[in-house]
């Protein structure tokens, strides 16, 4: 039974999307908690930061739900691009 597992083409690439893909989100998912934080001075910084590596653990447990490989990645992609297009895309 655990060869079958084995076998399959997608079975390093979940663990991968989970491991590699949700690094993305999670730092661009802090940035945006930077940028929009109704707070003021260094706080929104400091916020973002702390909030890393909470972010990506959450993201790789998630991420390890998926049904497939493809599924990780696919949702690691699109919340990065929406993430990145909120970060950088929208003026202040």
């Amino acid at each position: 039974m655990a060869s079958d597992r084995l076998a399959r083409p997608d079975a390093p690439l979940r663990p991968l999307a989970a491991l590699v893909g949700t690094l993305p989100v999670a730092v661009l998912a802090s940035a945006c908690v930077a940028r929009f934080a109704p707070l003021s001075g260094d706080t929104p910084s400091l916020l973002g930061f702390a909030l890393v590596v909470p972010l990506w653990v959450t993201a790789m447990c998630v991420a390890f739900l998926a049904r497939s490989a493809t599924r990780a990645w696919g949702v690691c992609a699109a919340l990065s691009a929406v993430l990145f297009a909120l970060a950088y895309g929208v003026p202040q």
